[in-house]
């Protein structure tokens, strides 16, 4: 007893146009753009004369881990002011962002 429904037979006859190339998505370009500065789960940089507070690398204020996001694209820490909620990504990448998409 088969579960499965067969596959319908290919036919032997080409498309006549090949059909148009994918557009890359917003993120796959934005990779390979920008080469990352620290790695994926990295951790940011720590204030020496601090305990629990970090550097945010766009605006080098401190605050603590908890206030901190990464970058999905250039792994960079950033805090909530210097962090864009619309692409998920630190001000840096989302300048370029936007230069991508008004150029496409």
């Amino acid at each position: 007893m088969t579960i499965w429904k067969k596959r319908s037979p290919k036919s032997d006859n080409p498309p006549s146009q090949p059909p148009p190339p994918e557009k890359p998505s917003l993120y796959v370009m934005l990779k390979k753009e920008i080469a990352p500065l620290r790695k994926q789960g990295e951790a940011p940089a720590k204030v020496p004369a601090s305990f629990g507070h970090y550097f945010c690398d766009l605006c080098n204020s401190q605050y603590p881990v908890e206030e901190l996001r990464q970058c999905s694209i250039c792994g960079r820490w950033a805090c909530g002011n210097c962090w864009m909620k619309e692409y998920y990504v630190c001000n840096s990448c989302n300048g370029i962002a936007k230069l991508l998409e008004a150029k496409t």
